[in-house]
């Protein structure tokens, strides 16, 4: 997880999608597909994923305002340098770069998440938090035939983008 800067709003996670999916995983073989190759219903539904996860970290739930809290702490005590200045899509500046997660997520036959994986993130009960969280969650429409999994997605944490 990148651990730089600090978010605009403290207490609110925001999560925003930074990248859809940079590749689509084809269980323990590692063969993956990459954006570029992957059709267009497989980029359509990593699409509805995150969209699914990010709706997920930001609803006002005991476990996502849990999630909220561990993370708000987090930056507030991160004692890194500042990012560099950037950009974003309509010109205006993004004083830092914004903590990203990158989750692995398989869905099963209906859509419903079964599985997933990050990054440690240094604290066991947020991880638990975070996985309940997102286990939770249900796409509302089963992956495209022979979509390759787990669909990969970076998650951008805290950001106002």
């Amino acid at each position: 997880m990148n651990k730089l800067g600090k978010p605009g709003v403290v207490g609110a996670l925001g999560a925003a999608l930074l990248a859809l999916t940079h590749s689509v995983w084809a269980g323990a073989g590692a063969q993956h597909v990459s954006v570029e190759k992957a059709p267009q219903a497989w980029l359509a539904y990593a699409q509805r994923v995150s969209e699914t996860l990010q709706a997920a970290l930001a609803a006002d739930t005991e476990t996502a305002r849990r999630f909220n809290e561990y993370f708000s702490n987090w930056v507030d005590t991160d004692a890194g340098a500042a990012a560099p200045t950037r950009t974003l899509a309509d010109g205006g500046p993004l004083p830092f770069d914004p903590p990203t997660l990158k989750v692995r997520v398989w869905l099963d036959r209906t859509g419903h998440v079964e599985r997933v994986e990050f990054a440690d993130i240094g604290d066991d009960v947020a991880e638990a938090e975070l996985r309940s969280l997102l286990l939770a969650q249900t796409v509302g429409a089963p992956p495209p035939r022979m979509m390759k999994q787990p669909v990969v997605v970076r998650l951008s944490l805290g950001a106002e983008l």
